[in-house]
């Protein structure tokens, strides 16, 4: 992967799981267009204690020994207990790698305006981009009530990755359910 490539953390607010869904429709579809490599993207909805929960996944690296990481380690930054839920699903391969990377790469007042803007709705969207910037995919997002993204640079990604899988006791540790 060239270490110039975006990745793109995205997360926008909707007043109801329809909209969220509708969205995540056209980001799914989007994801033919152009030159980017992988898109992971949730649809995250409210329970009555105010926590967010995943209720629609997919993503285009899921064949990937780092696919679930992904989205994971994204919602793991951004919602924390959605994050976990799913990783919880798919595995911790590559998560910690991925998370460090989010955390060193992005600007933590970015990642806490996306993080806010999970907050304000009823059901939210968490998109993943890799190659392409925010600018891209957040006009997808036109049932949005609030939306907010943040760019980085894939950069030493694929080196941090061989590092996380060649720990021997969580690299390749799988989560059973």
């Amino acid at each position: 992967m060239d270490v110039n490539a975006p990745i793109a953390l995205i997360g926008a607010s909707y007043r109801t799981p329809d909209a969220a869904v509708d969205d995540f429709t056209s980001v799914w579809a989007a994801r033919r267009d152009g030159d980017f490599h992988h898109t992971a993207v949730a649809v995250l909805t409210r329970d009555p204690d105010g926590r967010l929960h995943v209720e629609r996944h997919n993503s285009t690296a899921k064949h990937l020994e780092w696919g679930g990481a992904l989205l994971g380690a994204a919602l793991v930054v951004l919602a924390p207990a959605a994050g976990v839920e799913i990783l919880a699903t798919v595995g911790l391969s590559g998560a910690g790698a991925m998370v460090g990377h989010f955390r060193h790469h992005a600007d933590p007042r970015d990642l806490a305006a996306i993080a806010g803007v999970l907050d304000s709705g009823s059901s939210a969207l968490v998109v993943v981009i890799v190659n392409r910037d925010g600018r891209w995919a957040t006009p997808l997002l036109s049932r949005a009530d609030g939306r907010a993204s943040v760019d980085m640079p894939w950069g030493d990604l694929e080196e941090e990755l061989s590092v996380d899988f060649a720990h021997p006791t969580f690299g390749r540790t799988l989560v059973a359910v």
